[in-house]
């Protein structure tokens, strides 16, 4: 068994990481006790529900306090937030000893603490040491910690096993505020996988030094498409339940949680529960919306966060890597739906994604979303539905002025709001539109090979 640490052996430079309490009065002893010895700790202060602050015991901690981070009024519960902050404090302090509040202390802003403190320990090689008044427990490694927060949360080897797939290219930042928020899931997930296409900014160097845990597979060159990686993601994942994740969402603290338990109440027809996702951009009217806060089966899911039942998965084929990217989540529903599955809207947890709400702007996401669409009514739109696409078109796409896109029309092809903006302001809009409709014409046998029309009550067209 290790010893527990005393306040020499502590590694420094030490970060004292504490949230405001009426009751600190332990966090007020463990900076006497530090000054005393000799060490001066920095000191990030958690503004929380607790009460009135951190009583200032030393005025060694008096210079040494950086700016708190108020998560009052519920906010302690975005835990990820707190991680990503305090691994932003490791990097800017060099700390190598974290201490927090034990995993198992009474508070629940305690606790909030000591969950994103192990999320974040890892950043820069630290220890995590838990304290209480005078008693120090520990050391234990980064990935230790983060295991003994996850058995005080609640992990336990019973009942499903989830795993988090995400597809990763080119974007480091928000890969590892992904990661550190799915540390900090009050439940924790069993298995993470993350599927990079041979990203050239560092996301892989980063995720093995400080994300040990995470099982990576490195994609040989970036030529593939995101359908193909969330293929492999799929398949390289144990888990009864996946976790459908892109590389720049942020979950909730609960998302797992709620969304599991979400999942189990329902029947085993129901093969992905899509969640509530936050964008940039994305309007009030919008947001607020009764079709958006209401529970209902969809045509379609969110792919950036939903959860699927691994076998319905497999039973559907995954994405069709002929579509490369976009439109696939609507193209694997209409499989689902020919298996009797459908897809059931669960607002009741919540992500953050930081592409901004719409369509994505440019000639390289226009000409997917221009082909797929159609590609994927060509193989189940039944011939009634199918007739009315090309009246859609112009309608929806090339007639509707900008004025009635700006209010964020409601619909479940959310990637596809703003298409007719994006076909009058992008330029050489006309010979991408060619181009993809010569891409259609040539997928068209295909398609007819594949054919198999959808009479699903919940299948519906991507433009209404």
């Amino acid at each position: 068994m290790t010893p527990s640490p005393t306040l020499s052996s502590l590694e420094g430079p030490v970060l004292l990481i504490a949230p405001t309490s009426r009751e600190s009065s332990d966090v007020a002893v463990t900076v006497d006790l530090l000054a005393r010895a000799g060490r001066s700790p920095r000191l990030l202060v958690v503004a929380s529900d607790g009460g009135a602050g951190v009583p200032a015991a030393s005025s060694v901690a008096a210079g040494n306090t950086l700016p708190s981070l108020d998560a009052r009024a519920g906010d302690i519960g975005k835990a990820h937030r707190l991680a990503i902050r305090i691994a932003e404090v490791i990097a800017e302090t060099g700390a190598r000893t974290v201490l927090l509040p034990p995993a198992d202390d009474p508070r629940p802003d305690f606790r909030a603490v000591a969950a994103a403190g192990a999320a974040a320990a890892p950043f820069g090689g630290a220890h995590w040491v838990g304290f209480l008044g005078e008693r120090l427990v520990g050391p234990f490694p980064a990935r230790e910690a983060f295991r003994a927060v996850a058995r005080e949360q609640g992990a336990s080897d019973k009942g499903p096993r989830v795993t988090a797939v995400i597809s990763a290219w080119n974007k480091h930042d928000a890969v590892r505020a992904n990661l550190i928020a799915l540390r900090a899931q009050t439940r924790p997930f069993d298995e993470i996988v993350v599927v990079d296409n041979a990203s050239t900014d560092g996301t892989v160097a980063f995720i093995r030094r400080e994300f040990p845990e995470v099982k990576l597979v490195i994609m040989p060159h970036s030529q593939y498409g995101a359908c193909e990686t969330f293929n492999v993601g799929f398949s390289t994942a144990s888990g009864d339940f996946i976790a459908i994740l892109d590389d720049d969402v942020q979950l909730t603290p609960r998302w797992l949680e709620d969304t599991l338990a979400r999942m189990q109440s329902e029947p085993e027809s129901t093969a992905i529960v899509s969640t509530s996702v936050i964008e940039p951009g994305m309007p009030d009217s919008y947001r607020n919306a009764p079709a958006v806060n209401t529970e209902r089966y969809m045509s379609t899911f969110r792919g950036c966060a939903s959860l699927a039942r691994a076998s319905a998965l497999r039973a559907a084929g995954g994405y069709d890597v002929r579509l490369f990217l976009y439109g696939n989540e609507r193209d694997l529903t209409c499989r689902l739906h020919n298996l009797g599955l459908r897809v059931l809207q669960f607002p009741g947890a919540e992500s953050f994604h930081m592409t901004p709400f719409g369509i994505k702007m440019g000639k390289r996401s226009l000409y997917f979303h221009a082909r797929n669409a159609w590609l994927s009514m060509l193989k189940y739109a039944p011939l009634g539905e199918l007739a009315r696409m090309p009246w859609l078109v112009v309608t929806k796409v090339l007639l509707r002025g900008g004025e009635r896109e700006a209010e964020g029309t409601v619909t479940d092809a959310v990637g596809t709001i703003g298409i007719g903006r994006a076909v009058r302001e992008t330029k050489g809009a006309p010979w991408v539109l060619v181009k993809a409709a010569g891409s259609i014409l040539w997928n068209v046998p295909y398609c007819l090979r594949n054919r198999a029309p959808v009479r699903h009550p919940d299948f519906e067209l991507p433009l209404r």
